[in-house]
């Protein structure tokens, strides 16, 4: 059974569970006498209080703990508590190969450090047996370039060849990466870790493994009899690999390579010799029966829409799509040009188009053509044995804050134009505004409580997004974007392209994007759609300010494109134009639009392709937020981050803050943050598992009267603790209690989602979920 965090094993506090596998568990512990994290495996399956296995533990432990060297992981100790054996060593602070997608030269940079491990072991008699993606550990620097690349597991793999954990003629190991000398009762030596190695290559450049098979025995047979696979088939670009790699996968050990070193000099040295040399980048690997990606030429501006050049610029050009000024009664900004003098809140009379709000006239809608840290591994087939893989990918938590408050909880709430959207037991409900059918019930009719997103399974995150133009013949267009079982889906306003079918359409249920491999992370908005397919961005929609991450601000992207300059993330957040990320390194990352300086990089100028978010680099960032809106003739943007416990934000001032702000600001008020939302010129903040707001409160958004409609510093929202995320979005905010949900705010369409129609709220309503 899972030990529960706060509690102790052998003295050591334990922080987080990291990973549980058949062999046991790891987790993230303190040690008591040195003061510093460490993760711990603790072996838990039968055998283990055998005194022969003990004896065993104790000889290997002893053996992985001799091995120095800095691509091998670092034993500290090892023992047995209540009968179960356990040992910690390092911890690292990146994801494994089997959740991340790498460059071809970072593929072979971690290759060749893994090799001269291999050969550093192998001298001193020592077989790993387990190689593959999923105990390889990656590190990157302050750059986002490559650091280390760690192997897991060294001589604690040879446990499982323990006779109480194997039957009789069986095979220990991850069959995908079996060498056939193994599959034929041969012991494990250099050569068997070195045809591993290789096949691990083989996966990592062709995102797919070399040998394939319906069941473990079909596996086996094709190690065995089928000829080696070329990577030539499947990367044509990487041809001048291909005989390096089947000469490694030789079926017999003689005709391999002598030692790991000189195989991976062979990569780089064949590598030179590609078209792209070391810039070789690898693409996704679609989904079964989606269309391979084509290349991405130059778009032109989409055929309707020509170009923007006056509109609320003051005659410059505007990378708004045309009709855009902005929220309708949207507080003036006061760092905004020509708002001076307005009001700081005038009531929002209606949302174009909806009849909810008493008043308001129901104009037509236009005309229109008509989503550490992932734990996925590279699928394999185990036999018998499991991986004793340590996974030691980012968690996304800090260092007091609860486990369940990071990015992939946050990542399970979204608003926006009184669409709200929930993650609610692996499935997906989305309630309040219909307007473009995001609600996949079929109407387009306005829902008081949550409905139900049928074909969805799995579901582990959720985005809303759109933009509302004030034109009186034209209303919000709004569009949703999940990840299930590993897929992206989207659904609600198809405008240009944002729903991943090149197609600019409306679709009423959910449409699976093709292109993209394992997704774990997605964001939609103003038109432009960005997820994270096996640790990479691809962004696909609209991009006229470079929220898609292309290199240009020209034309509308067709089909999931990759953002190029970073890898590893972990999650993802966008509004109005800016993009910004998240990596399993904790490193922040912002691209876009920068009228305000929200890309934090020190200017206003624009950028194409993600920066570094300079300020933040000796910090360790666990969640990161992108909100904005408009006053009457420009749009503004924010962004906020958690870093080292603390809250910064910059860009737009939040309140009635007089500056922008173009590198991250401290916010004071606010200690041992966890998690945080921003939209609107609202921010909120989980902090020890209680809920903070500030800045705009019109309608009691930020847990207020509404009176001030203006709050200058964090205040608490009543009624709530415990809390693991927080959303706020469009006027209306929302928080996770438990098993339960609250929102709270503005709520005249149904967004509170516990049947009724407010105005607005300062105490959190409890959303009813079907039964």
């Amino acid at each position: 059974m899972p030990v529960a965090p706060g509690s102790d094993i052998a003295g050591y506090r334990v922080v987080a569970q990291l990973g549980s596998g058949a062999m046991g568990d790891v987790y993230l512990v303190e040690n008591p006498h040195l003061m510093r994290r460490e993760a711990m495996k603790v072996i838990s399956v039968g055998g283990t209080s055998n005194p022969d296995f003990q004896t065993r533990f104790t000889n290997e432990a002893r053996t992985a703990a001799a091995l120095d060297h800095p691509s091998i992981i670092t034993v500290y100790a090892y023992g047995v508590e209540n009968d179960a054996p356990w040992f910690t060593m390092s911890y690292l602070d990146g994801p494994d190969l089997a959740s991340v997608r790498l460059s071809t030269a970072d593929v072979i940079n971690a290759v060749s450090q893994v090799a001269d491990a291999l050969d550093y072991a192998h001298a001193r008699q020592v077989v790993h047996r387990d190689i593959k993606p999923a105990n390889i550990v990656i590190t990157r620097d302050e750059h986002g370039k490559l650091r280390r690349a760690v192997v897991l597991d060294f001589g604690i793999a040879r446990l499982a060849d323990s006779p109480q954990l194997t039957a009789a003629n069986s095979v220990v190991g991850t069959m995908a990466y079996t060498a056939p000398e193994i599959i034929s009762g041969q012991t494990a030596d250099a050569m068997s870790d070195q045809y591993a190695l290789a096949c691990t290559t083989y996966t990592l450049l062709a995102g797919t493994t070399p040998f394939h098979g319906d069941t473990s025995a079909a596996i086996m047979m094709a190690h065995l009899q089928q000829p080696t696979p070329s990577i030539a088939q499947v990367r044509p670009d990487l041809a001048a690999l291909a005989p390096v790699l089947e000469r490694a996968m030789a079926k017999a050990p003689a005709a391999r390579f002598p030692d790991c070193r000189t195989f991976a000099a062979e990569l780089q040295r064949a590598l030179g010799q590609t078209p792209g040399g070391t810039a070789t980048a690898v693409a996704p690997v679609p989904p079964a029966g989606a269309p391979s990606q084509p290349s991405h030429p130059s778009q032109p501006s989409h055929p309707s829409q020509p170009s923007y050049p006056t509109a609320n610029t003051g005659g410059q050009p505007s990378a708004m799509p045309p009709g855009f000024t902005g929220f309708p009664g949207q507080q003036s900004h006061p760092s905004v040009p020509g708002t001076a003098g307005q009001t700081a809140w005038s009531p929002m009379a209606s949302y174009p188009g909806q009849p909810g709000y008493p008043g308001a006239p129901v104009p037509p809608k236009k005309s229109r053509k008509a989503l550490w840290i992932s734990l996925a591994a590279i699928a394999a087939v185990v036999i018998v044995a499991v991986p004793l893989g340590i996974f030691l990918a980012n968690m996304g938590g800090d260092d007091d804050a609860p486990p369940t408050a990071s990015a992939a909880t946050q990542a399970q709430l979204a608003s926006f134009v009184g669409t709200v959207c929930a993650v609610q037991h692996d499935a997906l409900y989305c309630w309040g505004n219909n307007g473009d059918g995001q609600l996949a019930d079929g109407t387009k009719d306005d829902r008081a409580t949550p409905v139900k997103i049928n074909g969805l399974t799995n579901v582990t995150a959720v985005s809303v997004g759109g933009y509302l133009p004030s034109s009186s013949d034209s209303s919000a267009t709004i569009s949703v974007c999940a990840v299930a079982d590993g897929h992206a889906y989207c659904w609600g306003s198809g405008l240009f392209g944002v729903l991943g079918d090149q197609d600019d359409g409306d679709r009423g249920t959910p449409y699976q994007v093709p292109g993209l491999g394992k997704v774990t992370a997605i964001a939609t908005d103003f038109h432009t759609t960005c997820a994270v397919s096996d640790g990479d961005v691809y962004c696909w929609g609209w991009n006229a300010n470079g929220e898609g991450g292309r290199g240009s601000s020209a034309g509308q992207i067709n089909t999931p494109t990759k953002v190029d300059g970073i890898g590893g993330v972990a999650s993802i957040s966008m509004r109005l134009g800016t993009t910004c990320a998240l990596t399993t390194e904790h490193k922040a990352y912002c691209w876009g639009d920068n009228r305000n300086g929200q890309l934090g990089n020190g200017n206003t100028s624009d950028e194409y392709q993600p920066q570094l978010v300079g300020n933040l680099l000796d910090k360790k960032v666990t969640s990161i937020a992108v909100g904005g809106g408009s006053s009457s003739t420009s749009r503004f943007s924010q962004v906020c981050a958690v870093a080292d416990h603390q809250l910064y934000c910059w860009g737009a001032p939040i309140g009635d803050g007089s500056s922008d702000q173009t590198t991250p600001a401290l916010v004071s008020g606010v200690e041992k943050v966890e998690a945080v939302t921003t939209d609107l010129n609202t921010v909120c903040t989980v902090a020890s598992g209680d809920v903070y707001c500030w800045g705009s409160d019109g309608y009691s958004q930020a847990g207020g009267s509404g009176d001030p409609k203006i709050v200058n510093s964090p205040r608490q929202v009543n009624g709530l603790s415990k809390v693991t995320a927080v959303m706020t979005g469009t006027l209306t905010s929302c928080a996770r209690s438990g098993d339960d949900l609250y929102c709270w705010g503005d709520g005249e369409i149904g967004q509170l989602g516990n049947g009724s129609k407010t105005e607005k709220t300062a105490t959190p309503q409890k959303v009813q979920f079907p039964a």
